[in-house]
């Protein structure tokens, strides 16, 4: 497959494809994840400071990947958080990983964002090496979490 056959888009207003390909993608982001539904989407384009990007395939209008990020302000600066990058199989190796990161960077710089964070287990040894191609450094720090139950 051809590079120059994906674009990457602003998911801007709903659309029955666009729900279908991430409900399918949230199930390979984890184990424990909520059904991902038409409202959940709706809820993400209504949010001013959520930006969720798709690749889209050209030749056969499949949802190839996808990426979220999270523009907000805090007392000192604004950030940028990106979650849930994710390269459906068949399209990975196609570079759109790196399409995908590279307008999240643009939209945190068009939004004077200080910087982008997100987190990347060690064990996805490709993913980690293209954040380090792409600048990123690995910070040192203390990821906590306290879970609920839903």
């Amino acid at each position: 497959m051809d590079p120059k056959d994906i674009i990457i888009e602003q998911v801007t207003s709903y659309s029955e494809e666009v729900a279908e390909a991430i409900s399918v993608f949230v199930t390979k982001l984890g184990d424990r994840y909520q059904p991902f539904t038409d409202d959940a989407l709706k809820e993400i384009i209504n949010a001013p400071q959520s930006y969720l990007y798709i690749a889209i395939h050209i030749p056969t209008k499949e949802v190839a990947g996808m990426i979220m990020q999270t523009i907000y302000r805090i007392p000192y600066t604004t950030k940028s958080y990106v979650d849930d990058l994710y390269i459906e199989e068949k399209f990975r190796k196609m570079g759109i990983a790196t399409k995908l990161m590279q307008k999240v960077v643009e939209n945190a710089k068009e939004h004077n964002a200080a910087y982008v964070d997100f987190t990347s287990k060690p064990e996805r040894v490709a993913g980690n090496s293209l954040y380090e191609k792409l600048g990123f450094k690995k910070r040192d720090t203390n990821v906590y979490r306290l879970r609920f139950e839903y």
